[in-house]
């Protein structure tokens, strides 16, 4: 019998397979080991290369997140519901704390029972044990080792080069226990669930394959590893695999936020960050679009050791005729925000600050299971600073350039008159000739005085501010007694950072003799506070101290806060599950496809 051809029904069969072939993006369309089904793939941007998957060594932009994908700590990062991540338990399923009469924590944690390696080796307290002993060793000259310092024993390893000196250890497979110097509040999130300190197989160390991220304890394990692109897939062996969606993950690194939006727009990347400036203006007049969170704040540092800012009313004077919103709108950038402070938003305050509804006591149930440690609600130390501590003027900034000209006038330089010609150095960029002329127009016109600014190679840069040291005589924050030695910059635009996101990280930097406090800044009151703060075992004492160490700081003005640097993310329409920490760290492993 002789077949027909129906011209319709080939047209409509010709359009069919065309839609399907359009439908199939690369995100979504590669097949399973068998053939059959399609693996759901997730690809996101990063931002630099990637050169290494081993936790202790990696440094570029976007290894965080990709290493929380590849390995789980004592503690993990869950999704608190809106989209925020959380502290939960990891690898260790509770753990216990004791503090001695001096305020130094010990902590037991405990391992989950039948973790295992993505090779099936079951994971143990040795490692890690081994891990953190690893990451303290000089020998291994590893970039975040610093992050162990808290640790007993550390300062002992540096010297001896000893790393059994490390006060962590493995009683028996399933304890891991660490003793501390001191109470540190941000233990548990910076250590126990950092990406730097997850745990690590010796044989793997010696073996080499530790940086290609192929034996991990983790959701996924890494199938790929090049200059362009990053393939994780889930791991056959990981506890809870049942809450990870995707079944691969892709990390590609593109390039600018133009290129990245383009390979949004094609349905080649399902993740981007850095939206470029038109994106985010339609975001930004929705009015509920806020810049992610991170940990850096631009600021201007005064030399504190030598005229004219070494009088507190010509450094306040300087602080109060800065209008940090207007600054930021000059400056274009719609991640940015102005600073109220030197802490900016996203570190964490530890304590309990807002009383619970008493309850009746429940009796206890002999059945129940035992109740897992939880850590404590976490607040925002720059929101909490802002509702309760150190609230910005309360003025105007007309009120506030009032108040400027009257300490000018108290310092003997009213209207500007006889106030020397002072330099603002910047490293030379867009962004920071724009803050150095905003700067330089509103000193000009609110003090009366004459600021240069003078932008120069980061070389240049890093030589003009050597550490100024406090007047001979006055203990450094190591004990040895700081030199005298006073740099010879002005007035500098600094990013301020620190090793983890914590606010005493950030405002130690201006502790006496601190290797990084390059304005020579140095307050009795202050320090007290800081020290009460690393001696504080009850986390509320510890975030008292900070905020008030912060104001003390804002006060004296050795460093005016301008703006907090800010992100931005997007995720394709039809994807649900993702949620963030500051600093650009992302957690795709429950990503869904909406339904």
């Amino acid at each position: 019998m002789q077949k027909k051809h129906h011209p319709l029904l080939a047209l409509l069969l010709a359009l069919a397979m065309v839609l399907t072939a359009c439908g199939q993006d690369q995100n979504a369309g590669s097949q399973d080991e068998d053939g059959e089904g399609d693996l759901f793939t997730v690809t996101a941007a990063v931002s630099q290369a990637q050169d290494t998957l081993d936790p202790g060594a990696s440094t570029a932009q976007g290894g965080e997140t990709i290493l929380f994908h590849l390995y789980e700590n004592l503690m993990r990062w869950t999704d608190g519901g809106d989209g925020h991540a959380v502290l939960s338990p990891g690898q260790a399923l509770s753990y216990e704390v004791e503090t001695d009469y001096a305020g130094n924590a010990t902590y037991t944690f405990t391992l989950r029972q039948g973790i295992q390696w993505s090779d099936g080796e079951a994971v143990t307290a040795q490692d890690f044990a081994a891990a953190w002993r690893r990451l303290a060793d000089p020998a291994n000259d590893l970039p975040h080792r610093e992050l162990l310092s808290v640790v007993s024993g550390y300062d002992q390893v540096q010297e001896t080069g000893d790393p059994s000196l490390l006060a962590v250890s493995a009683p028996d497979d399933g304890t891991f226990v660490v003793t501390l110097n001191g109470s540190p509040a941000y233990f548990l999130e910076e250590l126990c669930a950092g990406a730097y300190t997850m745990p690590v197989r010796e044989d793997l160390i010696s073996g080499g394959s530790l940086a290609d991220g192929s034996v991990t304890n983790g959701a996924y394990t890494a199938t790929s590893l090049s200059s362009r692109e990053v393939e994780l897939t889930r791991s056959e062996t990981y506890y809870d695999s049942a809450a990870v969606g995707p079944d691969v993950l892709r990390f590609v690194t593109v390039g600018d936020s133009e290129s990245d939006y383009e390979a949004y727009l094609a349905g080649e990347l399902d993740l981007i960050q850095d939206l470029p400036a038109s994106v985010l203006q339609e975001l930004e007049s929705t009015g509920t679009w806020l810049p992610e969170a991170v940990t850096a704040t631009y600021a201007v540092v005064l030399n504190t050791q030598q005229p004219p800012f070494d009088d507190v009313n010509v450094r306040q004077a300087f602080r109060l005729a800065v209008d940090t919103q207007a600054l930021v709108d000059a400056l274009g950038d719609l991640t940015a925000r102005a600073a109220v402070g030197l802490i900016p938003y996203g570190v964490t305050d530890y304590g309990q600050h807002e009383e619970a509804a008493e309850e009746e006591p429940a009796v206890p149930d002999p059945n129940a299971a035992p109740v897992q440690e939880t850590p404590e609600p976490q607040w925002d130390f720059r929101i909490h600073s802002q509702e309760l501590v150190t609230l910005p003027e309360s003025g105007s900034y007309e009120e506030n350039c009032r108040q400027a000209q009257a300490l000018m006038a108290q310092a003997g330089y009213a209207g500007g008159g006889s106030f020397p010609v002072v330099e603002y150095l910047y490293v030379e960029s867009d962004a920071g000739r724009a803050v150095a002329q905003a700067l330089q127009s509103m000193w000009q016109e609110q003090l009366g005085v004459t600021v240069t600014v003078r932008g120069v190679s980061q070389e240049e840069y890093d030589a003009a501010l050597s550490p100024a040291q406090p007047a001979e005589g006055k203990e450094a924050a190591g004990g040895e007694e700081a030199g005298s030695a006073v740099p010879a910059f002005q007035m500098a635009g600094q990013l301020l950072t620190a090793q983890y996101s914590d606010a005493e990280a950030l405002l130690a930097q201006w502790y006496t003799g601190h290797e990084n406090n390059l304005s020579g800044y140095s307050s009795d009151a202050f320090d007290i506070l800081l020290d009460s703060a690393r001696a504080a075992v009850s986390p509320d004492a510890r975030d008292a101290y900070l905020h008030d160490g912060e104001a003390i700081l804002l006060n004296d003005a050795p460093v005016i806060p301008l703006y907090y640097l800010g992100g931005s993310y997007q995720l394709r329409d039809g994807l649900t599950g993702l949620y963030r920490a500051p600093d650009g760290v992302y957690f795709l492993s429950a990503v869904a496809e909406a339904s």
